[in-house]
């Protein structure tokens, strides 16, 4: 396995949020395990849409790639983005979901490819990381790159794409909970010279779980077509289809009786019953045509739909167990359909001025999105005795389920049409200076029904980005931006009508270094966040139990990141990044989003190659570290809040080349068998994982 750098990082970076860049890799001999590049990469890169690299951006960008995802095993998005720099990924139980936060807010904004994804963020961080080269985020607004700009990031996942030789690899894979993942990455080379070409993966992957009888299936099917038609006419086509089914899904064990004890159970407990399911599908399908028009200039033409499918018989506690150990479920059965559908037309290229080079993107981009949602309600109750069905080890399935009242559904169903027009230039000033300016202008209507209740908000809006870069020498580097922070119509207030879209102001400045080789950097970012009209949810001060939202104002973030990553020695990489956080509310109101992430986050991983007699051998491990923060328990008007302490995570991973066919991998995470509570929400905790292991054999062809 070769070493990655901060190089091969920044060209990885392509499509990084951009809705006008590719990254082509023409002439790459990759697997799962390896990759050697014997070609080059086209690429236009950066966080504006401009061709620039990491080093001149801006703004904070992480990347967690292949190599690190393929070396500790982390086969979804959710699990990967708990490695980012910055980023804090809080799990939910059985489904591998997770709640993403950077800088005090919640990542709602998933990209395929700079594409929108047609799915929530829960369900986006179900996907396989089989089908993706990279898990990119961009920190701060984005604003600049899509019809949004969201002040905590954007995660953008890069899709595999052909190269034009035949290989590829088949791996198999035993892990605890009678974890068994198979996994097939197959590229061909469909003309001699490999200017047509395609790749294929296929994954299957069956699992049980800690809890007792929760189980997971997945199958993933992933297809990509690349055609050089000609030497500066380029088309690709790639399609993708995942489906998750979940059973008995345990959303954790109650938190505490109803006297306000704490309830005490084994973590393996599961009173939820074998009809408490999810079935989800997602799907994607893009097609892209590229024209070179000279050595400057370039046009790109996207177009992609996307669609999320999801079926879940939603079971959690209605209220606190009583003392004696009896409780009511709370049920719904809900069903939920996205679609995105976006094209965009770009133009980037370079133009001469003062002479000078400088970077130029022109984007226009159609984009619809819809959301419906239906929710049913149970005909009479379920419910049971958590003591008496422990005691029984309780494998059947109680309670029985009832009926749902199929012909009174609550709908809630969002629509988004919107066209933009992106302008954006780099004006490289001097050897030593680039300055970066641009706007976006986006015209927007919203629509939405919120329990059978309609409502529409219309507007138009032009974020703006300016940013600028100063190089004291070839190491160091310091730079500052502004970006305008804006976001679509999606909550509803007290009279089920649209809020107004919140908006604000992101502010960064960071320093840079790097050693002449790149075998060595540091970053270093201070980021300065306000917002308006910002979305605090509340509950109605009834017994209906509704939740509305209200928009605040004068929510503000501020707090610093640190990234360090690098070679100790030729054969010795290691990378680690600090992020400290603090979010202020001057509003009554409480924002359980900004209260139950850490104000410090930490990450650590290395890996060690060795040569000589073990030559082939990599070892390595990871460590993450969340600091103290708030879970909340209770509905409505009792929800009270409890300190959730920290925690600290290991992995261990081992790597052995046997011949350039066969390798293995060994895996351990939660290295030290570490108890501890993951999540406090609602009625109920969710324990973390134990120790779990995992051995992987893999042939490569």
């Amino acid at each position: 396995m070769k070493q990655y750098s901060t190089i091969a990082k920044a060209v990885c970076i392509g499509l990084l949020a951009s809705s006008s860049s590719a990254v082509l890799a023409d002439d790459a001999k990759l697997d799962l395990e390896r990759i050697e590049v014997v070609g080059k990469h086209h690429r236009d890169v950066g966080a504006t849409g401009l061709p620039l690299a990491i080093g001149d951006t801006p703004q904070s960008i992480s990347i967690v790639d292949s190599e690190f995802m393929s070396f500790h095993d982390i086969n979804s998005v959710g699990d990967a983005l708990s490695h980012s720099a910055g980023v804090f990924a809080e799990n939910s139980l059985a489904n591998r979901s997770r709640f993403v936060y950077s800088r005090g807010f919640e990542i709602n904004r998933y990209l395929i490819d700079g594409m929108g994804a047609g799915s929530s963020p829960v369900n986006s961080n179900l996907l396989d990381t089989s089908i993706f080269q990279s898990v990119e985020v961009i920190r701060g607004s984005t604003g600049m790159l899509q019809e949004i700009g969201q002040p905590s990031g954007t995660v953008n996942l890069v899709q595999k794409r052909a190269y034009n030789t035949t290989g590829g690899s088949v791996s198999a894979e035993y892990g605890s909970w009678n974890k068994r993942r198979a996994e097939a990455d197959v590229n061909v080379a469909l003309t001699d010279d490999g200017s047509v070409r395609a790749r294929t993966v296929l994954v299957y992957d069956d699992a049980e779980s800690f809890v007792e009888r929760s189980g997971s299936l997945r199958k993933v099917l992933y297809g990509t077509l690349t055609a050089d038609l000609t030497d500066d006419l380029q088309v690709s086509v790639f399609t993708s289809h995942q489906s998750d089914d979940l059973d008995a899904m345990s959303n954790g064990l109650p938190y505490r009786f109803i006297t306000g004890e704490r309830v005490t159970a084994g973590i393996e407990l599961n009173f939820y019953p074998d009809w408490a399911t999810q079935s989800t599908t997602q799907e994607n399908l893009m097609g892209e045509v590229r024209y070179q028009i000279n050595d400057k200039w370039n046009v790109v033409a996207r177009t992609h739909r996307s669609e999320m499918n999801d079926d879940h018989l939603y079971t959690d506690l209605d209220f606190h167990l009583e003392r004696n150990g009896d409780y009511f479920l709370y049920l719904r059965d809900n069903r939920r359909d996205y679609t995105s559908e976006r094209t965009e037309f770009n133009i980037n290229g370079q133009f001469s001025l003062f002479g000078r080079d400088h970077d130029l993107n022109f984007t226009f981009a159609d984009t619809e999105f819809e959301e419906e949602y239906w929710s049913y309600r149970p005909v009479g109750g379920a419910g049971g005795n958590f003591f008496a069905e422990h005691a029984q080890q309780p494998a059947q399935a109680k309670p029985e389920k009832p009926a749902f009242d199929y012909e009174n559904g609550a709908l809630t169903h969002s629509q988004l049409e919107s066209q933009s027009l992106r302008l954006a230039l780099n004006l490289n000033v001097t050897d030593s200076l680039n300055f970066l300016v641009g706007a976006n202008y986006k015209d927007i209507e919203a629509k939405g029904v919120s329990r059978n209740v309609a409502s529409q908000r219309d507007f138009s809006d032009t974020n703006i980005y300016f940013g600028g870069v100063y190089r004291f020498n070839e190491q160091t580097m310091v730079y500052a931006s502004y970006t305008d922070i804006s976001d679509q119509p999606a909550h509803y207030d007290k009279n089920n009508q649209l809020l107004d879209s919140p908006v604000g102001k992101n502010k960064e400045v960071g320093v840079r270094y790097a050693t002449q080789d790149d075998a060595f950097t540091v970053d270093v970012a201070y980021f300065d966040i306000s917002q308006d009209n910002y979305p605090v949810r509340v509950a109605a001060q009834d017994d209906s139990g509704e939740i509305y939202y209200v928009g605040q104002s004068g929510i503000e973030s501020k707090g610093y990141e640190v990234e360090v990553t690098g070679h100790i020695t030729e054969q010795w990489f290691a990378s680690a990044s600090y992020a400290d956080i603090d979010v202020s509310n001057p509003n009554s109101l409480i924002d359980r989003t900004i209260i139950i992430q850490p104000k410090e986050v930490f990450k650590f991983s290395s890996f060690y190659d060795f040569d000589n007699a073990l030559q082939g051998l990599r070892i390595g491990g990871y460590l993450t570290y969340a600091g103290d923060r708030k879970g909340f328990n209770g509905l409505g008007r009792g929800t009270e809040y409890f300190d959730v302490s920290s925690n600290t995570l290991l992995g261990f991973s081992a790597y052995y080349e046997f011949n350039d066919a066969l390798s293995a991998k060994f895996n351990i995470h939660n290295l030290l068998d570490k108890e501890y509570d993951a999540k406090i929400a609602f009625l109920t905790v969710r324990p973390g994982d134990p120790r779990n292991y995992s051995l992987q054999l893999t042939y490569s062809f």
